[in-house]
């Protein structure tokens, strides 16, 4: 279980977050919509590492992690998928992905699972593709795939369909849809509620750097 308890941020004078609580079990997806500032960027970046709470704790199965950084959360199962996606933009599709699976897997290992996620998230045709010269869908896709391509126990979806076009949204909520399958636990943010819905087990809102349940 991966956890937040009492975590507050603030940057400079912002309350960013107030005393979230929030439990994540491996198998559950968890969907979390507000406007824009809200926090939702910031709590999953607390979760994954890539921000430190100026108050709170974060546990992986009563682990504290709090001070741990993100590529070693990674290590743990802890996986972030951006909201602008981050790919290394010199490299190809399958090269992207094969050297994020090398944090988990050998490199006979990593080669299988590529060509797996490949065939899996629809990027086989894009493969030999230079990351730099992907289209707006294809990014996202190569973001999340590479995430998924850690193993991770836990992943985490920032705004996944942010910038999309209806057929885009599709393509992703397919994909969302396949990694539930997958006993992983999942958060994804969102602007609104509506696009959460029929993806997720659950729906919280944030406001104000508060956290509630729907």
């Amino acid at each position: 279980m991966l956890k937040l308890r009492d975590v507050s941020k603030k940057f400079n004078s912002l309350m960013v977050l107030k005393k979230i609580n929030l439990d994540i079990r491996t198998g559950e997806t968890i969907g979390i919509y507000g406007p824009n500032g809200s926090g939702k960027s910031t709590l999953l970046k607390i979760l994954s590492g890539f921000t430190k709470p100026s108050c709170g704790k974060v546990f992986i199965n009563d682990r504290d992690i709090t001070e741990m950084p993100a590529e070693k959360r990674a290590e743990l199962g802890i996986a972030y998928a951006f909201q602008i996606p981050r790919p290394f933009e010199r490299l190809t599709v399958f090269e992207n992905i094969y050297t994020t699976s090398l944090l988990r897997s050998d490199p006979e290992e990593a080669a299988i699972k590529t060509e797996e996620l490949l065939y899996q998230f629809e990027l086989s045709d894009v493969s030999d593709s230079i990351a730099a010269n992907l289209s707006q869908g294809e990014m996202k896709l190569l973001e999340i795939c590479r995430s998924v391509a850690t193993q991770p126990d836990f992943l985490l979806l920032d705004e996944p369909f942010a910038a999309l076009d209806k057929e885009n949204a599709r393509v992703i909520r397919r994909k969302i849809r396949m990694l539930r399958s997958m006993d992983m636990g999942i958060v994804i943010t969102a602007h609104r509620s509506r696009i959460l819905e029929g993806l997720v087990d659950r729906i919280m809102k944030i406001e104000y750097g508060i956290l509630n349940r729907e």
